[in-house]
């Protein structure tokens, strides 16, 4: 064995099969864009009828709510059931971003706002609890609502005394079109279809299936320099579900290895 320093030994009569993964790569490919889209880079794509791309219309519901205006002492903002009462001090749009993120389907007032990290004179949960949905930060002012369930969900709306706060809905569905990959590239499909390139690979299940991009906002830079604002697309759609969707649109095939003592 010295002579192979620990190596297999190389039997000139047996010869390892070839298992190909595929005969075309699986890493890219060119899709249509349909007209009408623009799309950012890294946003998933979906197939319509036609097999044209457009954008991932979402499978669950999300709703970013901008905090436009601080509460006065004593004014309610009330978002998906759970009611925030401003203290004696105010509540800043700030404030409500911290204390509407970070919750967690059904908790209740008083368990949110023991967990508060400001002080009572900001204000307090007084009533109700979240119901349906779960929180993130994202910005200063700016939260996101996730639902809890697949579908086309009730619209989270802002009520309460306190004005300034706007919802802009991402809407969920119940129906899964095939997933195409991840486009590469900014497009602007605005005038007419456009063919780009869409990356498709199982290894997309751990590093690109988080992401929050905010269409109310978020823009397309045209080679001329102007900006065109991006396709609505689901910005909380980072859930086990669409991870299952999206290893399955990509037509990802085991690569065939051999079992345990399977001749060669």
């Amino acid at each position: 064995m010295a002579e192979y320093n620990g190596g297999f030994y190389s039997y000139p009569d047996r010869v390892t099969k070839k298992i190909f993964f595929r005969a075309e790569s699986r890493y890219t490919k060119t899709v249509t864009i349909k007209s009408g889209q623009v799309i950012k880079a890294l946003s998933f794509l979906e197939t319509d009828a036609n097999g044209k791309c457009i954008a991932h219309g979402g499978i669950v519901e999300s709703a970013t709510v901008v905090f436009g205006t601080a509460l006065t002492s004593g004014q309610t903002m009330i978002l998906g059931g759970l009611t925030w009462t401003a203290g004696s001090a105010g509540t800043t749009v700030a404030q409500l971003a911290t204390v509407f993120s970070g919750l967690a389907d059904g908790v209740t007032a008083a368990t949110a706002t023991a967990a508060l990290s400001v002080a009572s004179t900001v204000g307090t949960f007084t009533a109700g609890s979240l119901s349906g949905y779960n929180t993130t930060y994202i910005t200063t002012g700016k939260v996101r609502f996730d639902a809890t369930v697949t579908g086309n969900v009730t619209d989270l709306a802002a009520t309460g005394t306190g004005t300034g706060a706007t919802v802009t809905v991402i809407q969920g569905g119940g129906t899964f079109n095939k997933i195409a990959g991840v486009l590469l590239f900014d497009v602007d499909a605005s005038a007419g279809d456009v063919d780009a390139t869409a990356y498709q690979e199982g290894s997309f299940w751990a590093s690109a299936l988080t992401w929050a991009v905010d269409p109310a906002i978020d823009v397309v830079t045209k080679v001329d320099g102007t900006t065109v604002a991006v396709t609505a697309y689901n910005t909380g759609a980072s859930n086990n579900l669409l991870k299952q969707k999206f290893v399955e649109g990509t037509e990802f095939e085991p690569l065939g290895f051999l079992s345990a003592g399977e001749q060669l």
